[in-house]
């Protein structure tokens, strides 16, 4: 890349999210070097390959978009039009992750992590550095698809919205279902584990088990409880 602004853009279907993410960049892009300009924004990616034709360098990408895309195509399309990818995700799919990354993503933003990270991470990705992540990479390696728990996919994706810390009406609404939806997928994956003697009574204990089936990325790597001696 050249020296100058790193020239970046988006791809994700919610606008509150592409709205926050424009705000974060024009208030933390002059904080490194080189700064961030965000110069292209799209809801998919045939949309964004064929908007416009200006330079962009980076490209933050959201892995379930409304037109149904696979992650695995829309990265595969992207690196092979030139763009290096940096995902932008909730992180509530292990296996979307890792598809990303095997096609070609240079990294992972979740967007739980402060903007200015993702900030950081972008122009790291631009500069053409791979952002490594020994968290995510045991998070894929434990990724056993909610066999043991028998959550449905809907259930799955409610886990790991609201483990991530989203609240009852934010899940609802990043679902597209009613408040009083969620709340029976919470009550039913809450019964789903305890049945299997795991506990799933509080928020944490919901994201530990997130955690373990592989759902979400721990943000710190899990400590094995040591034998008594």
């Amino acid at each position: 890349m050249s020296s100058g602004a790193v020239l970046a853009g988006i791809i994700d279907d919610h606008e509150t999210t592409m709205i926050g993410l424009v705000g974060a960049i024009n208030r933390y892009s002059d904080l490194g070097d080189p700064p961030v300009k965000l110069v292209r924004m799209a809801t998919t990616v045939d949309a964004f390959m064929h908007a416009d034709r200006r330079v962009c360098h980076v490209v933050a990408l959201d892995m379930q978009l409304a037109d149904g895309s696979a992650p695995a195509e829309n990265t595969a399309k992207l690196v092979a039009a030139g763009y290096r990818v940096l995902v932008f995700s909730a992180g509530n799919n292990v296996r979307h992750l890792q598809q990303a990354l095997a096609n070609g993503a240079k990294g992972v933003s979740l967007k739980v992590e402060p903007v200015i990270t993702t900030v950081d991470k972008l122009r790291r990705v631009a500069a053409g550095e791979t952002i490594p992540s020994l968290d995510l990479a045991a998070a894929i390696e434990a990724d056993t698809c909610f066999v043991e728990a028998n959550l449905s996919d809907r259930e799955a994706e409610c886990l790991a919205l609201y483990a991530t810390g989203y609240a009852l009406t934010q899940v609802a609404t990043q679902m597209n279902v009613q408040e009083s939806t969620v709340k029976k997928y919470v009550d039913r994956i809450r019964e789903k584990y305890e049945h299997l003697g795991r506990p799933a009574g509080t928020k944490i204990d919901l994201l530990k088990r997130a955690v373990e089936d592989g759902l979400l990325p721990p943000i710190m790597p899990l400590k094995k409880p040591q034998n008594d001696r």
